[in-house]
């Protein structure tokens, strides 16, 4: 017996539900990590680029990674996306709150 299965059948079934009241500390969690990596990011973007350093020379010595950018586009597009980050986990808990 030969069975078929759905390609993506539980992200289809996951769209169009609304997160539930029971999210919201999950959501307002990874709220505040975002907002802590932009931040840190944004205050202290050269101890970031070596932590980064480290981790993917342990992989790959030598070799070109995104983060070799100049110091003021990391902390503008790492902390942005951070802070960005926040900010839409932030509206999502705003908006299970108020439903």
């Amino acid at each position: 017996m030969q069975r078929h299965w759905r390609v993506g059948g539980s992200f289809l079934g996951m769209q169009g539900t609304l997160p539930s009241r029971s999210d919201v500390p999950a959501v307002l969690l990874m709220a505040a990590l975002f907002f802590s990596f932009g931040l840190f990011a944004i205050l202290r973007p050269n101890k970031l680029r070596s932590a980064m350093d480290n981790f993917a020379n342990a992989s790959k010595e030598g070799s070109w990674h995104p983060y070799r950018m100049p110091l003021p586009v990391l902390r503008l597009v790492v902390g942005g996306i951070g802070i960005g980050g926040a900010a839409l986990f932030g509206y999502i808990a705003y908006v299970v709150l108020n439903r």
